[in-house]
């Protein structure tokens, strides 16, 4: 027998068998398309699903997947990038009254809110996984709240609380009931051990995300875990980048996850003027500093790594150029952060990748060279 209706629009509906027949495959179908990555497959099923069901009221069965659809719109919103989509979605998903498929369904979508459409709102993320915690357990099914983890997770980090963010995480990556939630509470676990400063951790934790997710193809999670590795491996940043680039596919989800973290800007006649928002980077040498303006100077083609070497240390043997300029690739790419990827050495050139770079001023080759030629002589 079917549990007592739901509330929202009245209007006519489909008969519930007809209702719950064509909707089912729903879940499934949505679920493999947003782990797949291939959100363009999951906008045609959120597109088509209200049309399936109805426009309600409905049994409870139905409203269940209705309250999945709009969360899931909503997760989809909020990759993107769409705030005001995401809260629309999450609001009319909760919206929904019922019987316990009703409620079940809820416990999901404040679970779904506090892990995936929370960033910089740690203290209702934190609201709403006691929410999906306290319903969970009047429904009887407390696994049902186990994803809400990941968000109480990261809203501690988000509020400081590095250690305990990190503990929940960890019991997360052991608790949840799938692998593909195991993996992004360890991507999530990774983010904080890298604020905390524990990089070695911080890798592991991402490896395995990675592989589990390259494993099942889930191509955006993947992707996602790919450019983090390349955070802790700087030195390898762009071949994380090309592998990243790779998994993605043309949607503003994937397209955020190349953006900067803080606009850059480089003023290349300027010296202490590679910034991040305005806030000078700090850089570990000057001649770092001077090597991301001189490759941002030398445009998409990069500069050879001879080139390079001459502008800094003309002269100097060879065998010990090579040597100087290894370490000074590594300074800048750990100089640089977050946006370290940016700076690649394919074979004998050196690119620096200024795409959402703003770059003004000008300068030469000669001119970088000159800053140190002084410097050269008195040390002489």
């Amino acid at each position: 027998m079917a549990g007592r209706r739901a509330e929202d629009a009245e209007g006519p509906r489909l008969g519930a068998r007809q209702s719950i027949a064509a909707s089912g495959p729903f879940a499934h179908q949505a679920h493999t398309a947003f782990w797949a990555g291939n959100f363009a497959a999951l906008d045609e099923l959120l597109v088509s699903a209200p049309a399936t069901v109805g426009p309600g009221p409905w049994p409870d069965e139905i409203a269940a997947q209705v309250v999945f659809q709009r969360s899931l719109g909503a997760v989809l919103s909020s990759l993107r990038g769409n705030r005001d989509d995401a809260e629309t979605g999450f609001l009319e998903a909760l919206a929904l009254r019922g019987g316990q498929p009703v409620d079940e369904a809820r416990v999901i979508a404040y679970s779904m809110r506090a892990a995936f459409g929370s960033d910089g709102l740690p203290e209702r993320a934190l609201d709403d996984v006691g929410r999906a915690r306290e319903l969970s357990s009047a429904v009887g099914n407390s696994e049902l709240a186990a994803v809400a983890s990941i968000g109480e997770g990261w809203a501690l980090s988000e509020l400081g609380q590095l250690e305990e963010a990190a503990s929940v995480l960890q019991d997360a990556t052991k608790n949840l009931p799938d692998s593909l939630g195991r993996s992004v509470a360890q991507l999530r676990l990774a983010e904080v051990e890298l604020m905390m400063g524990d990089r070695v951790s911080a890798r592991s934790s991402v490896d395995t995300a990675r592989e589990t997710f390259l494993k099942a193809e889930a191509r955006y999670w993947a992707a996602r875990a790919v450019l983090l590795t390349g955070s802790i491996d700087r030195d390898r940043g762009g071949r994380w980048l090309k592998l990243a680039r790779e998994l993605a596919l043309p949607d503003l989800a994937y397209e955020r996850l190349f953006l900067p973290e803080g606009a850059l800007s480089i003023d290349l006649s300027a010296k202490s003027s590679v910034c991040r928002d305005g806030v000078p980077v700090v850089f570990l040498t000057r001649h770092a500093e001077a090597a991301v303006r001189l490759l941002a100077m030398s445009g998409f083609e990069g500069m050879s790594v001879q080139h390079i070497a001459d502008v800094f240390w003309p002269g100097v043997p060879l065998d010990r150029q090579r040597a100087r300029l290894r370490t000074l690739l590594w300074q800048a790419r750990n100089s640089l952060g977050a946006d370290a990827w940016r700076v690649q050495r394919q074979h004998d050139i050196v690119v620096f990748d200024k795409s959402g770079v703003d770059v003004s001023g000008s300068i030469t080759a000669t001119a970088i060279a000159a800053e140190f030629s002084s410097r050269r002589k008195r040390s002489r």
